[in-house]
């Protein structure tokens, strides 16, 4: 009687993080452009599986090791790649709402600034 082979396959979440790229320069170290955004998609494999959640190696690491619960809200590596999108985006969104706050808050106080720190209807210092 044979066996026959097993076939493991190996299971992993994923993450979609977002890395950003300096402008272009040119030989006098000059900015000649923007800067890029690159959208990277980290694989985690599944080291193994609890009641509740499952361990990830982490950049394929084998001592680095992070637990990611799954029933959460909030997740840092999704099953399915999209569920990671979904996720990115609502990471993104959320940034974005955070940013749009402090530049409100900002440009508050640059105002509050201008109008009670005045010299004979004069801004002191203006940059």
């Amino acid at each position: 009687m044979t066996d026959a082979p097993r076939i493991c396959a190996v299971e992993h979440w994923y993450r979609y993080e977002e890395i950003y790229t300096a402008p272009p320069v040119d030989e006098w170290e000059r900015s000649i452009g923007e800067g890029g955004v690159i959208i990277h998609l980290h694989k985690f494999r599944v080291k193994h599986h609890t009641p509740k959640g499952v361990w990830l190696a982490l950049y394929g690491d084998q001592e680095a090791q992070r637990f990611v619960l799954r029933d959460a809200h909030k997740r840092y590596a999704c099953p399915t790649l999209e569920e990671a999108l979904v996720s990115f985006l609502a990471r993104k969104r959320r940034q974005l709402t955070i940013f749009e706050a402090r530049a409100k808050g900002i440009r508050k106080t640059i105002e509050k600034a201008e109008r009670e720190f005045t010299l004979e209807g004069k801004v002191i210092c203006t940059y």
